[in-house]
């Protein structure tokens, strides 16, 4: 009995020492159900939906039909000396678009609005109507309150808010200055509107005035603009 007690105590401690020296089992000798499992987590795990937002390609761009007004009639000479709310191409028009101006169309529909009218569509999200409501405020005794509407709106990107700056210093106000009207087209010019320069050759400054134009353009492209990276309009 003792013989037979010892036996079976060793074979106990043999059985035992071999289990914890045993490696792991691997996966592919692993029983079949468990092989299953795993190969259908992993293909759960493939085919989950990323959580990664969409592109910027992925966004609707604007359809010719949106762009078509702002386009002059190929080979005119509207598309050489137009103004700067034509495009001579898909992607000037683009830009225009970008950029918050209206086409010449809209400009004279905007211009017939009274402030609540412009007010609204403003509110609506249309860029060139804010910049109406900003310089029609700023002309109709409001001054600053039209500047602040049109500040805000550059500070968004949209370029065409410096013609509706400068409309508001060039009006019949006490605020009236036909240099600082003239820095904030150049302002708009720096920023990358080139047929911005025209719209400074109207307003008839000296040479003097020109200069100082300039000068302040330059400030205010810091101060004002934050420095900016210029978006060069395209040209064609």
């Amino acid at each position: 009995m003792t013989f037979a007690r010892f036996a079976l105590a060793a074979f106990t401690a043999l059985a035992a020492t071999t289990c914890e020296l045993a490696p792991p089992t691997s996966p592919e000798h692993a029983p079949a159900s468990i092989a299953r499992a795993a190969r259908t987590r992993t293909a759960s795990d493939s085919s989950a939906p990323s959580s990664a937002p969409p592109s910027q390609g992925a966004r609707t761009l604007k359809t010719h039909a949106d762009t078509a007004p702002y386009l002059c009639q190929p080979g005119a000479y509207a598309c050489i000396a137009g103004g700067p709310l034509l495009a001579s191409s898909q992607a000037e028009a683009h830009w225009l678009i970008a950029h918050g101006y209206p086409s010449p169309a809209e400009h004279a529909r905007l211009s017939k609005l009274d402030l609540a009218q412009l007010q609204a569509e403003s509110q609506a999200g249309n860029q060139a109507a804010t910049v109406f409501y900003g310089s029609k405020t700023a002309l109709s005794g409001r001054f600053q309150s039209g500047v602040a509407i049109l500040r805000k709106a550059a500070a968004t990107g949209t370029i065409y808010a410096y013609y509706g700056l400068s409309e508001a210093y060039l009006g019949d106000t006490p605020q009236t200055n036909p240099v600082e009207s003239a820095a904030f087209l150049r302002l708009a010019y720096l920023l990358g509107d080139r047929k911005a320069s025209a719209a400074i050759a109207q307003r008839g400054l000296s040479g003097i005035e020109s200069v100082v134009a300039d000068e302040r353009a330059a400030v205010l492209y810091q101060t004002f603009a934050k420095s900016r990276r210029p978006s060069p309009r395209p040209f064609e």
